[in-house]
């Protein structure tokens, strides 16, 4: 197969060179856009940082005052605030049932016989949605479904 006559070399790399730039423009929108994303998160990292030393000092003055005798009705009453508790702490376990308001976690439906019948094949299990039925001869004369 030959190249036709009518183009010629320059064209095709003027062409060339021009998809390229167009294609080069997006890898500089998205380089950009990500520098832009990581000073954005930094920014936020630090403000998180200060935020934090802000809510320490704050609880630590609240502290101070209800130590040399002020009471939470007084420190509210003059339009005081209580310190904040820190966020995105992971809740301790008295919390989280308050929370919730279970003291056990739920259960699975159908988790009880997955322990119990360890000589089940698993095709079995996955292809039958009925109940564990067991094996044993019933005491029942209601006939069988």
């Amino acid at each position: 197969m030959s190249v036709s006559p009518a183009v010629d070399k320059d064209t095709v790399i003027a062409r060339a060179r021009a998809a390229i730039e167009n294609r080069t423009k997006y890898i500089e929108s998205l380089f950009d856009a990500a520098q832009a994303s990581a000073d954005a998160r930094e920014k936020v990292a630090e403000a998180t940082r200060a935020a934090e030393h802000a809510n320490a000092e704050h609880a630590a003055a609240y502290k101070e005052a209800i130590d040399a005798g002020w009471t939470v009705a007084e420190l509210t009453g003059s339009g005081l605030t209580a310190p904040t508790p820190p966020t995105g702490k992971k809740a301790s376990k008295a919390s989280a049932k308050r929370a919730t308001g279970r003291g056990t976690p739920r259960r699975r439906v159908g988790a009880e016989n997955t322990a119990a019948a360890p000589d089940r094949h698993h095709d079995d299990a996955a292809s039958s949605p009925a109940p564990d039925i067991s094996t044993e001869t019933q005491s029942s004369t209601a006939p069988a479904h």
